[in-house]
């Protein structure tokens, strides 16, 4: 088997982690996708077109002469194996190396612009390493449907602008920028792209938003139930000015309503290994400016747990809870959870940008609206 190890032919520069500006004032992302794999564990990268490697100056340097290339972690490094050929035993791992290709690279999504790997922990990251406007391409139409207003999809875009700017040295430590879940921004690269929301990001490009000079945390959420919440009630930290409780009229919409028996509210409590003998009830012991609960008391035969707002989700499931805002009843055997909104209620909610938009409201608005005091720099 034909091996061709390219670091001896060509000098490598080390890529730093964060590449702001890197071509023509753009802004580059190096964006974790998909999962961590372990030792031996194949990923399978094909393009229509041929696949080549660049420096981290996006220079062509080597053409692999393959479509497709088997990425594996093997006793700590990273072996490089196309159609017919080993290209590298020990491929880099701190991303002075990328794949390219003149059409678009595929793992489960297709995604534009280059892959490179990191190793941490004994694990091989997939890092997708674009340009910020192709990035948002691949998020707003997965945090915001393109079926709904265009004023309201560029909010969207400006919101995910921002935040990803704000958040760009999230993950620095591990050598990339931010990843592709919600943890960050949910990002689903080139496959999930739609004309409608690219539209949206075309039209607001280079257009974040600003407070006090600083590039603003655009946070934003699904529905803020009617009122949204403090940054500072629902996460640790300082006050945030731009991220208070206001009253939205253009959200109030969103009610949800769960229901549980006792003996599965028991299995749940038991299931987050909060001891408290057999379940008898729940006391609300603390809620914020915005109505959500902050801190809730389980009450059982043996003893009394206090967790917060957000535990107390976590333990019945986000998705069936989907917001701290509710009031709880028990009515013989049944526990019936009865709520407001869906998510954090932080910022701004995309259903009211919505809502807004259909009223005839512009981004501009939009953003005003939810960020008080925040301007846009363009």
């Amino acid at each position: 088997m034909k091996k061709i190890f390219f670091l001896a032919l060509i000098a490598i520069s080390l890529i730093l982690p964060i590449k702001n500006y890197a071509q023509e004032g753009q802004t580059y992302l190096d964006v974790k996708i998909g999962k961590s794999y372990g030792e031996n564990e194949v990923v399978s990268i094909v393009s229509t077109k041929n696949i080549y490697l660049v420096d981290a100056d996006y220079n062509k340097v080597l053409d692999l002469n393959t479509s497709s290339v088997d990425v594996t972690l093997k006793e700590g490094k990273i072996e490089l194996k196309g159609q017919s050929q080993t290209h590298s035993t020990d491929f880099p791992q701190d991303g002075s190396m990328l794949l390219a290709t003149d059409g678009y690279l595929k793992l489960k999504n297709e995604y534009r612009g280059y892959i490179s790997f990191r190793v941490v922990e004994n694990k091989l990251l997939v890092i997708n390493s674009l340009e910020l406007e192709d990035y948002l391409k691949g998020v707003v139409p997965r945090e915001l449907s393109p079926s709904y207003p265009i004023e309201a999809l560029k909010a969207q875009a400006i919101c995910s602008r921002s935040f990803a700017l704000k958040n760009i040295n999230k993950y620095e430590k591990y050598g990339y920028n931010l990843d592709d879940t919600t943890n960050c921004q949910a990002y689903e690269g080139k496959t999930i792209e739609n004309e409608k929301t690219n539209q949206a990001v075309d039209e607001t490009k280079g257009i974040y938003a600003l407070y006090n000079g600083k590039i603003a945390n655009t946070i934003y959420g699904a529905s803020s139930g009617g009122v949204t919440a403090n940054a500072d009630d629902v996460w640790s930290g300082d006050a945030v000015e731009y991220l208070k409780t206001l009253e939205d009229p253009y959200s109030n919409n969103y009610t949800w309503e769960h229901k549980l028996s006792v003996e599965e509210v028991n299995k749940a409590i038991k299931s987050a290994s909060h001891e408290i003998g057999d379940f008898l009830n729940f006391n609300i012991k603390e809620i914020d400016s915005s109505g959500r609960i902050k801190t809730i008391e389980l009450i059982g035969t043996e003893n009394t747990v206090a967790v917060t707002g957000n535990n107390f989700r976590n333990i019945f499931g986000n998705m069936k809870l989907k917001s701290t805002l509710f009031n709880i009843t028990i009515e013989d055997d049944q526990v019936i959870f009865k709520g407001k909104g869906f998510g954090h209620g932080v910022g701004m909610s995309q259903l009211g940008a919505v809502e807004m938009a259909k009223t005839g409201k512009t981004a501009n608005d939009i953003i005003s609206f939810y960020f008080p005091g925040v301007i846009l720099n363009k």
